[in-house]
């Protein structure tokens, strides 16, 4: 609980207070700072999500399976829906 805590008061200018490594608060340069560094962390955090499935054959199987059931489950959903 303390580290989503503190990632909030890091990642969230308006909720956090001032320290010297955090962005300046209140600011619309510290926000946009700190919405990039977050950004750029689940850019580079599904990169390494996507590395894994695509070098795993099981695991990419799986995947597979999942988005064909779901493509599958949506198109039996709207022909039914009419």
């Amino acid at each position: 609980m303390e580290m989503v805590l503190g990632m909030l008061m890091w990642y969230m200018p308006v909720l956090g207070s001032s320290t010297p490594s955090a962005p300046d608060n209140g600011t619309l340069a510290g926000l946009l700072q700190s919405a990039t560094q977050v950004l750029t962390w689940f850019i580079t955090s599904m990169g390494s999500v996507l590395n894994f499935v695509l070098d795993n054959p099981a695991v990419l199987m799986l995947f597979l399976i999942l988005l064909v059931g779901a493509a599958v489950g949506m198109l039996f959903r709207v022909w039914h829906s009419a």
